[in-house]
């Protein structure tokens, strides 16, 4: 019997995983006993050593309440083996970002850490289009 190896896919749902656990403020003991496994075998799903089945993402989403679809949302519809690129999410930072802007209730102040966002990227876009034209 041939062993199933996870593949870019696996960890890449292990990633979106862990991402939903932390927006929904759980420890990976608290997911486990959730849906029914222990945390070691969460942190198997999320670092993409074990695959996760199907019975058991859809207890994850419901667990996280998240829709199904966001476990399998990649950038630009192409699956990030084919990018050649990781998934911005898949970046511890940006994973920090996004659970804190969760918790900022007023749409306001939410718009104004998009803006200071989008400051910083078009700044440090300038200056490596600066740098590359030197």
């Amino acid at each position: 019997m041939t062993t199933r190896c996870p593949t870019d896919i696996d960890r890449f749902v292990g990633q979106r995983v862990r991402l939903a656990r932390r927006i929904a403020k759980m420890s990976q003991q608290k997911l486990g006993e959730m849906i029914g496994v222990t945390y070691q075998q969460i942190q198997k799903y999320e670092n993409g050593t074990d695959r996760i089945g199907a019975g058991r993402l859809h207890q994850v989403s419901l667990s996280t309440d998240q829709p199904i679809e966001f476990f399998f949302s990649f950038s630009d519809d192409v699956e990030p083996r084919e990018t050649g690129r990781q998934d911005i999410l898949a970046d511890d930072g940006v994973q920090r970002l996004i659970v804190s802007a969760s918790k900022i209730k007023s749409r306001k102040l939410l718009d104004n850490l998009a803006q200071i966002a989008e400051t910083f990227a078009s700044t440090e876009s300038a200056e490596a289009m600066s740098k590359r034209a030197d």
